[in-house]
């Protein structure tokens, strides 16, 4: 891999990992539109610990409060309020135990074509609906256990190609009636133990992944490439639904299969791999 191609993979893994656009569906595109192969689980694990630094570095502060707040209670600081471990956990399991037993079959299963076209503007719409008709009334100090447990379900769908983890998380948010800003920070905040939990996964393969990709340097720009895109992109959605809403994503995301159908959908409906 080049220089110039590994700090592309960053900047799509750390724009798309935040953004609600889907990572997985322009990661699986990208080796098609590059006409490159697939760089591999390696180069994948590296981009996430990129995305990984980017989720624990701005939201430092933030977790300083809530490693002092490792069961429920109220928190009034920097931002976080009646947030815990605890929160974070319950809203965590529901993905972990769906990888767990589903991860072969989606891997198997949903890698085709035209599961994008079908999941991109889905979801891209569902959230756009949702945050139309529901009020803006609730904040983080509203937030219960129920709320992280349903939120987390819906976090569980993203193992899908194209359902975007953060439009997953933040769908469920506003459907709860978060305020965006409120909702893309559970979203955020939700994203550093998931994963760290796939990251801790491919341990036990390190030896294998590292082998897989010659040279350090390619792996460096990109995970160094992914942490600031991605810190970069919380900032600006962030900023971006405190005014507007989350409508052109979902244009975004209906454009992006309708391009998918276009370019790689011709002939056979192929397989993404």
């Amino acid at each position: 891999m080049g220089h110039i191609e590994a700090i592309l993979y960053g900047l799509v893994q750390g724009a798309t990992e935040y953004l609600p656009v889907s990572s997985s569906a322009h990661l699986l595109i990208l080796p098609h539109a590059l006409g490159t192969q697939d760089p591999g689980l390696a180069f994948d694990v590296i981009l996430h610990l990129g995305t990984l630094l980017a989720t624990a570095l701005y939201f430092f502060k933030d977790w300083i409060l809530i490693a002092k707040n490792p069961i429920p209670k109220q928190v009034r600081e920097g931002g976080i309020a009646h947030l815990s471990w605890v929160h974070l956990a319950v809203g965590t399991i529901p993905a972990v135990i769906a990888g767990v037993l589903l991860n072969s079959f989606i891997k198997e299963h949903t890698r085709a074509l035209v599961i994008l076209w079908v999941t991109l503007p889905l979801f891209g719409i569902l959230l756009w609906w949702v945050d139309r008709v529901r009020p803006m009334k609730r904040t983080l100090q509203d937030s219960t256990l129920r709320d992280m447990l349903y939120i987390g379900l819906f976090q569980a769908l993203a193992l899908i190609p194209g359902v975007s983890r953060s439009g997953s998380t933040m769908t469920a948010a506003r459907l709860l009636g978060f305020h965006r800003a409120e909702s893309a920070r559970i979203s955020f905040l939700l994203s550093l133990p998931i994963t760290l939990g796939a990251i801790v996964h491919e341990l036990p393969h390190r030896h294998e992944l590292m082998e897989s990709f010659q040279g350090a340097t390619p792996l460096l720009l990109g995970c160094g490439s992914a942490l600031l895109f991605g810190a970069l992109a919380i900032h600006v959605l962030i900023k971006w639904v405190s005014r507007t809403s989350f409508a052109v994503f979902a244009i975004y995301r209906v454009v992006l299969a309708i391009g998918i159908a276009l370019l790689f959908g011709a002939g056979s409906g192929g397989a993404l791999s």
